[in-house]
């Protein structure tokens, strides 16, 4: 049997990139015997004649929705005979996907080609084994990644991605809050839908003219125009069900039409109760379904769903609808077992919001911002290191951004990302002891170091050029944000020289030094990231650093992102109880209110819907916070490290220091930690003759215990 799995298409082009608009691609193939139910179909930017041995057989004129799905040339021969044939795509390209500094390690996918045919017995797909104006085709991109995205209308196994490491299974509980004018019986994750149809509505498709910079812009684009449309008609009547996935997934789901009669779904999804009945932006698509068809969709972030039948006036309906949770599948090896329910619901969201932002890269979040942005995924890799034994999501995340970034441009077009991805490569190898991979991306590493080098200035080692900050994610003044900059840029000097003294063969990285600032910029600016990020530089003393933590008192605004480094700062100097009130009480606040995932945001006060009141930044409309981003997963970290206290000193976890500190009333606390040589378990538990548990694997030397 074909084992498709194994050749997955990949958009390809001609080396030069866009810089060629006219590129011919040209495979030859061997049938070894004849094929039958023969299907092509492609994607691409530009236009295209299809050509098979010699005979146009089809054409698709230019038009930006030819990027959106795999479209079928209905002229293409449904069977070939036996022997050699040869298939030519001649396309001319005339627009290409925009970049602008925001996307620009984007910059080499401007232009590209996918395709496959499929037969009976054969499969062929784009591939660099094709030719390319004669010469090697070039991969462009894999299946699923930016700007192209996941791609409608192919085969439901490409769910896999271009890694071929993202897998769909049942979801393991759905629950059926309401439906009207309908009869519904659930079965595990599926759901049979009966009754008769109210009537039809024409529902116009998306107008695709232009091309977005990311796929998860252009879906949100459609999503509102399509809302904005759905809201003017009156679906009231209609048949409708109303779904809890019980958590916030990556899923999709499949339809089966058991009617006689074909079918109009409208769906939408939703994070909340409240976006799904509010919000402009709300996920929402539609589905024809002739009688007896099937329709997978395409995987989306959801909790919340909403399902609207049409059929004709009084024809009876049947339609099953099943479930199926979407990501990279990882295998847990850190832990926690504790008899404290907030800590152990804490860990759980946490653990649950890192693992389903593990997708073709580590996203940001699984509805919206699905993408590597740098400072996100550093901050999602805290939770990587101590929960799963393969990082091969975060590695090629950080390839994409470290190799995609052209010479002369920051990541993400923000300064502090170029700073956050070194820092990344060293806490990688801090806690994996991979060279090897460090080591393949030395080119990159010296790229942006250089970039960083080329805007310091000589005389007061100040780092310069460093707009927009966005050292957090509220409204910072430029002066204060500048300041944070020369906080991180001395952490990242500092860093770089632990990497180097590793790694010797690192002789291109060079020492910085770092401009001479008094404690009390730090200690007076406004906002809570820059008296953290004051302390955790060096840049505040100890005795300052640990009486401003003292007489802080957790308020708004405080983001997930302020109370993870809070949480740290106060246990680097011994403040534990502090420390944990940061953390239960934002992330308490979440649980609260219902998550099943961490927030990008959190109000600790508001007096309407929760996800209303977490619109607190000027970027932002009503209801647009993700209530699911990976980099909010902190506190697996906080909780592995600082609680139970297990740190690398040397790479790779050779050595170790244990230094425990017990939260006030938990009784039982163990856990355990992945390193190279296999999980460390520590913790306490009352009752127990010693005061601690620690069980090192052979290899790991104990450094510095508590």
């Amino acid at each position: 049997m074909l084992d498709e799995l194994q050749m997955l298409p990949q958009w390809i082009w001609h080396g030069d990139r866009e810089r060629t608009s006219e590129v011919e691609l040209v495979k030859s193939f061997i049938l070894e015997s004849a094929a039958d139910h023969i299907e092509f179909r492609i994607a691409l930017t530009g236009a295209v004649e299809v050509e098979l041995d010699g005979n146009v057989v089809g054409i698709m004129e230019e038009s930006a929705a030819n990027i959106c799905a795999f479209h079928r040339i209905l002229s293409f021969p449904t069977s070939l005979e036996a022997g050699e044939h040869t298939l030519r795509l001649r396309i001319i390209c005339t627009n290409i996907i925009p970049v602008v500094p925001i996307n620009i390690h984007l910059q080499g996918r401007q232009a590209g080609c996918i395709a496959y045919l499929k037969a009976d017995h054969y499969w062929l797909c784009t591939d660099e084994s094709w030719l390319a104006n004669g010469e090697q085709a070039a991969s462009v991109c894999l299946l699923g990644e930016e700007p192209y995205g996941d791609l409608e209308d192919g085969p439901e196994w490409f769910v896999a991605g271009g890694f071929r490491d993202i897998v769909a299974s049942p979801l393991e509980c759905v629950t059926l809050l309401s439906v009207n004018e309908a009869e519904a019986q659930l079965l595990n994750n599926r759901v049979l839908l009966s009754g008769s149809g109210k009537g039809r509505i024409h529902i116009p498709a998306p107008i695709r003219n232009e091309f977005h910079i990311f796929y998860h812009v252009r879906k949100q684009t459609e999503w509102r125009d399509r809302n904005t449309f759905m809201r003017e008609m009156n679906l009231s009547d209609m048949p409708v069900c109303v779904l809890d996935l019980d958590k916030e997934y990556n899923m999709r789901f499949h339809l089966k039409n058991r009617s006689n009669s074909s079918l109009t779904i409208v769906w939408n999804g939703a994070e909340s109760l409240q976006e799904l009945e509010h919000y402009e932006g709300l996920i929402t698509e539609t589905i024809e379904l002739e009688a007896g068809g099937v329709h997978t969709t395409l995987p989306q972030g959801i909790r919340y769903f909403r399902m609207y039948v049409l059929a004709d006036e009084g024809c009876p309906f049947e339609l099953e609808w099943q479930g199926e949770e979407v990501g990279v599948p990882l295998n847990q090896a850190g832990s926690l077992r504790t008899d404290s329910a907030l800590l152990n619901q804490i860990f759980d969201i946490s653990l649950h919001t890192n693992r389903v932002c593990h997708q073709i890269g580590l996203w940001d979040g699984i509805k919206r911002d699905r993408l590597n942005w740098t400072y996100d995924f550093y901050l999602a890799a805290k939770a990587d290191y101590v929960l799963w034994d393969d990082l091969a999501v975060l590695r090629r995340s950080i390839v994409e951004l470290g190799q995609g970034t052209p010479d002369g441009y920051w990541m993400n077009a923000i300064p502090s990302y170029t700073l956050w991805w070194l820092n990344n490569v060293w806490e990688y190898y801090l806690h994996t002891g991979d060279k090897e991979f460090v080591l393949s991306i030395e080119h990159d590493i010296v790229r942006h170091c250089r970039l960083v080098e080329s805007n310091i200035d000589p005389v007061t080692h100040e780092l310069l050029n460093v707009t927009p900050t966005l050292m957090e994610w509220v409204p910072m003044e430029p002066e204060e944000g500048v300041l944070g900059m020369q906080a991180l840029f001395r952490m990242t000097g500092d860093n770089l020289r632990k990497l180097k003294s590793f790694i010797p063969e690192l002789t291109e990285l060079k020492d910085w030094n770092h401009p001479q600032i008094d404690e009390e910029s730090f200690l007076s600016g406004e906002q809570l990231i820059t008296k953290l990020i004051g302390i955790m530089a060096g840049y505040v003393t100890k005795d300052e650093g640990e009486a401003f933590l003292r007489s802080y008192q957790i308020q708004d605004p405080i983001t997930p992102l302020s109370a993870y480094w809070l949480a740290e700062c106060c246990s680097q100097f011994g403040l534990q109880e502090k420390a944990w009130e940061a953390v239960s009480t934002v992330w308490g606040k979440m649980l609260e209110e219902g998550a099943t995932t961490c927030w990008e945001s959190v109000t600790l006060k508001h007096e309407r819907d929760f996800h209303d009141a977490l619109t607190t930044y000027t970027a932002y409309n009503s209801y647009r916070i993700s209530l699911c981003h990976s980099w909010a997963g902190t506190p697996v970290h906080w909780i592995l490290s600082r609680v139970l206290g297990i740190t690398p000193l040397e790479p790779g976890y050779r050595s170790i220091a244990f230094r425990p500190q017990k939260l006030d009333g938990i009784g039982t606390c163990i856990g355990s930690v992945p390193t190279p040589f296999g999980p460390i378990e520590a913790g306490w538990e009352e009752g127990q003759s010693e005061p601690y548990i620690l069980r090192l694997p052979d290899g790991i030397k104990l450094a510095v215990e508590v």
